[in-house]
């Protein structure tokens, strides 16, 4: 039999008995969407903590720090050491494979003044060429720090808090008394490292511009370029003055990919290094989400095994009311395969339609879910913000593949069951 006769008897078969293979697609329906959006919920949860931790920082972004911590397994203590960070390992780290960017971190503590106001800060140098690799929010006024401009500063919205010592030092209506892009600020490290230094002498600060508000850390902190803060570094760290060495405090990383910082960042720790990245917090997350994709997946997954025992039933009741049939039809020659194709392709046309309707009803359900997000996302933990469904085309896709496989493992044994009818038996059946 050519495919197009297999399309016309198997269709013409279901339209015969249309109730009853209504009734039974309807079951596969209710399975295939209780799969989908129980997994769709485990995706979204997922999805939401993955950009709650965005927030807090880069997720590509890896921390080599200078300060190590291990546990001793011999002496039952946990023991800290330091590693030299400098030029050598930035070069080192930029050699690794998904490496985009690397820049080194040194911080210098000062202090700004702006007529009577004072305010201290941690000025965070580092490279500006790499800037585009961590994610910087953009500039709201003036322009970002470069190597033209070694002097200039980038500010985060609340990187400084400024106060008058003699006076009052809270803000009125919360808006910080100095304006930076436009006030007169001057900066000083005197008196800062050396608590016995003399009068302090200030020197006019160069504000490059002031970064957009954010809820990263980016929006606490001051940044320069690493040349110029090195240069401050070894002129008032007196720890620079008693060693004479220049160690890096850490050294960020940027990974090309967020799936490879686990493979990057293990790389780095076997060189003897220790990291940190957001995405260390991932891996509980996602162990959590396919537990609970798992749990989900499977309350679904018992709704679409009933539907499975429909479909089987079906097609065994359609074996019992067509005997005469499949006898004609071997009588006429047709060959035992075709008799199986015709109900295993009778079978995966419920679990098609199934399926279809059942993905349509997720789409659905899944839109009106994500439509009173702001009511429902607190109850699990996400934001208002979130969708509480996410349906990705892979699910889609596989959801329909798979109430199609249930179809046909459903239709297997009727199909075998039909093809052991014998002609003559079946001719005497009466129809």
């Amino acid at each position: 039999m050519k495919i197009k006769d297999f399309a016309v008897m198997g269709f013409k078969n279901l339209w015969r008995r249309k109730l009853r293979t209504i009734l039974t697609a309807v079951g596969v329906a209710i399975g295939t969407f209780s799969i989908v959006i129980m997994l769709s919920l485990g995706i979204a949860m997922t999805e939401g903590y993955k950009n709650q931790l965005a927030e807090w920082g880069n997720l590509t972004k890896i921390t080599v720090n200078r300060y190590g911590y291990y546990y001793d397994e011999e002496s039952g203590m946990g023991i800290s050491n330091e590693q030299k960070l400098d030029d050598n390992i930035v070069q080192t780290l930029l050699g690794i494979e998904h490496v985009r960017g690397v820049t080194p971190v040194l911080n210098v503590q000062a202090r700004l003044k702006s007529g009577k106001y004072e305010a201290w800060c941690s000025i965070v140098g580092i490279d500006p060429e790499t800037l585009q690799y961590f994610d910087f929010p953009e500039v709201a006024s003036g322009e970002c720090i470069s190597n033209d401009n070694p002097t200039g500063l980038l500010f985060g919205q609340d990187a400084c808090y400024f106060y008058n010592p003699r006076g009052n030092s809270n803000w009125e209506n919360n808006d910080s008394p100095v304006d930076l892009m436009n006030d007169q600020i001057k900066i000083t490290f005197d008196g800062i490292y050396d608590s016995t230094s003399k009068t302090p002498k200030y020197s006019k600060l160069n504000v490059a511009g002031v970064m957009a508000e954010n809820d990263t850390e980016m929006n606490y902190s001051v940044y320069a370029p690493i040349k110029q803060v090195i240069e401050w570094y070894k002129k008032y760290n007196p720890q620079y003055k008693k060693k004479k060495e220049l160690s890096y405090e850490s050294i960020w990383v940027s990974v090309d990919d967020v799936d490879n910082v686990k493979q990057v960042q293990d790389q780095i720790k076997s060189m003897g290094y220790s990291t940190y990245s957001m995405a260390d917090n991932l891996d509980d997350v996602q162990e959590i989400s396919n537990t609970l994709q798992l749990i989900l997946g499977g309350i679904g997954a018992v709704s679409l095994l009933v539907s499975a025992i429909g479909i089987a039933n079906t097609m065994i009741m359609s074996i019992y009311e067509r005997t005469k049939e499949i006898g004609v039809m071997k009588v006429l020659g047709c060959i035992v395969t075709d008799i199986r194709k015709l109900f295993l392709f009778e079978a995966s046309i419920i679990g098609l339609l199934g399926g279809t309707i059942g993905l349509a009803l997720s789409y659905g359900v899944s839109f009106v879910l994500n439509k009173y997000a702001p009511q429902i996302g607190g109850m699990i933990g996400l934001s208002s913000e979130q969708a509480i469904s996410i349906i990705p085309i892979w699910l889609a896709i596989s959801a329909l593949g798979f109430a199609v496989l249930i179809g046909v493992i459903s239709g297997l044994y009727p199909a075998k069951k039909a093809t052991k009818i014998r002609a003559i038996e079946a001719m005497r059946t009466e129809g």
